[in-house]
């Protein structure tokens, strides 16, 4: 009898973990199509031009200017913005709830930092869009902390529009950029993933086929760097 319980143990014990594991990778996915709906309310407000923004959660010491992405979505997501446990603590936890945190963002790797994104961060999925934003202040091509307000506002409407531009002319070719992806791969892998989920930007959720190789990142910056310069 009881190499027979172990039998069924052995046998239960795999196809449970992968149904946790299916569970968790559904329930992502809805909080993918969540955050979706939300940017697509915005971008109704927004003459159709991505949020400009390059920190997730909360602005960097060394960029004020920017804001968040959390504070950008309040407004247009049905669920409380994460929120800091203590608001003047740089290093105190975030407290997440659906759709921004991933069920399967259970922990960190980092023995410095074992805390799941969400917590550490207050989000557990990236902002595609902030990547090429980054590139463009990185690159020099618009200057976030320009005294001139006129000029930061220009610059960042311009960025705004090279971005957005970029995503669809992307999107006409059949290539989807992803606007929001899990911020490490939590989920299995395989021939079609890389253990991250993607909302794309025909709205569309699915498994993230890995980061664009180099030549898509060369046709990135081509189509970008006009439009950044106005061109």
């Amino acid at each position: 009898m009881i190499s027979i319980i172990a039998l069924l143990i052995g046998i239960l014990l795999p196809a449970l973990g992968a149904a946790r594991e299916s569970a968790r990778n559904v329930a992502c996915l809805a909080n993918m199509r969540g955050l979706g709906t939300g940017l697509q309310l915005y971008l109704n407000d927004s003459d159709d031009l991505y949020p400009f923004v390059t920190p997730i959660a909360d602005s960097t010491t060394d960029n004020t200017n920017d804001i968040s992405l959390l504070d950008v979505m309040d407004a247009y997501v049905d669920a409380p913005k994460p929120r800091k446990v203590d608001p003047d603590d740089d290093d105190s936890p975030w407290i997440v709830e659906q759709p921004y945190r991933c069920p399967a963002d259970r922990g960190s790797d980092d023995p410095d930092d074992p805390r799941p994104a969400h917590e550490a961060f207050g989000s557990s999925y990236d902002y595609g869009p902030a990547f090429l934003f980054i590139a463009a202040e990185l690159s020099g091509a618009i200057d976030p902390n320009n005294p001139d307000e006129r000029v930061r506002n220009s610059e960042r409407d311009r960025a705004r529009l090279a971005v957005t531009l970029t995503y669809r002319n992307f999107g006409d070719q059949g290539v989807k950029l992803p606007m929001m992806i899990d911020a490490v791969q939590w989920h299995p892998s395989g021939s079609e993933t890389d253990g991250r989920n993607a909302l794309f930007s025909d709205g569309s959720a699915s498994g993230y086929p890995g980061d664009p190789p180099a030549e898509t990142l060369q046709a990135i910056a081509t189509i970008m760097l006009p439009r950044l310069v106005g061109g």
